[in-house]
């Protein structure tokens, strides 16, 4: 008797916990990177044509939480057209990042992120992110 007792306790705390964002589930969230260039006209000087291209081999990072601070859990590198997709996930809230190239005043290079706040409310369904748009100087 008390082997049944404990088998359907221990059953029924696993059955009660819910599971925090993360791998294991049915869902995905997808999307595209791309690149927004402008560069300087060489004939007037002005910087104001630009235009769009889809960023292939740009890492994109997930992070189980909605915590921009913590470290990344995965990683996904965009194919030829921009586009990337984390798969088998949970229901809950995710930050994604990409890392924006930049240059500044002083000609150093440097990267920071740019985030998006994700959350998935329903398990066998697909989130489609808005695209990040990363932009470059030429």
């Amino acid at each position: 008797m008390k082997k049944i007792f404990l088998a359907f306790l221990l059953s029924s705390f696993f059955i009660a916990c819910d599971k925090e964002a993360g791998e294991g589930g049915t869902s995905s969230i997808e999307g595209q990177v791309w690149e927004l260039f402008t560069y300087q006209d060489p004939f007037t000087g002005s910087w104001d044509t630009t235009f769009y291209r889809l960023d292939s081999g740009k890492d994109v990072y997930i992070i189980y939480s909605d915590d921009e601070g913590e470290i990344y859990d995965d990683k996904f590198e965009t194919d030829y057209n921009g586009r990337y997709r984390f798969e088998f996930l949970r229901k809950g809230d995710y930050t994604l990042y990409v890392y924006a190239d930049s240059t500044d005043i002083n000609m150093v290079n440097y990267d920071y992120p740019i985030f998006k706040h994700i959350t998935i409310d329903e398990n066998n369904s697909i989130v489609l992110v808005e695209d990040f748009i990363i932009e470059k100087n030429q």
